[in-house]
């Protein structure tokens, strides 16, 4: 896939195992920040998304590795939660928590 901003090259596995994530993450080009969805069982920060509605338990309260709830509702928490209908707000967030938010254009 290209843009005038940017490529991405996406590749099949045939029937090779699914990468690691440190594996994943050595196959991209030198970047500040990755940002990745799934690996939950991964040692790394983590963003909770939470929707009342889906009916699934929260997370937070059994990985300590989990900083922050993103949510579309209120949410009883010592964690921060951040709106989940505003991006900016989620972004920023994420920024700060890896001392990137002086970069931001």
């Amino acid at each position: 896939m290209t843009s005038a901003a940017r490529w991405a090259l996406q590749h099949e596995l045939r029937g090779r195992p699914e990468l690691t994530l440190d594996e994943a993450l050595q196959r991209l080009s030198p970047c500040d920040l990755a940002l990745v969805e799934g690996f939950k069982g991964s040692p790394i920060p983590k963003l909770e998304v939470y929707r009342e509605s889906v009916g699934k338990p929260l997370l937070h309260p059994r990985d300590p590795e989990i900083v922050a709830v993103a949510t579309d509702g209120l949410l009883a928490t010592a964690l921060p939660v951040l709106p989940l209908g505003d991006p900016d707000a989620v972004a920023t967030f994420i920024l700060r928590q890896v001392s990137l938010e002086t970069r931001r254009n």
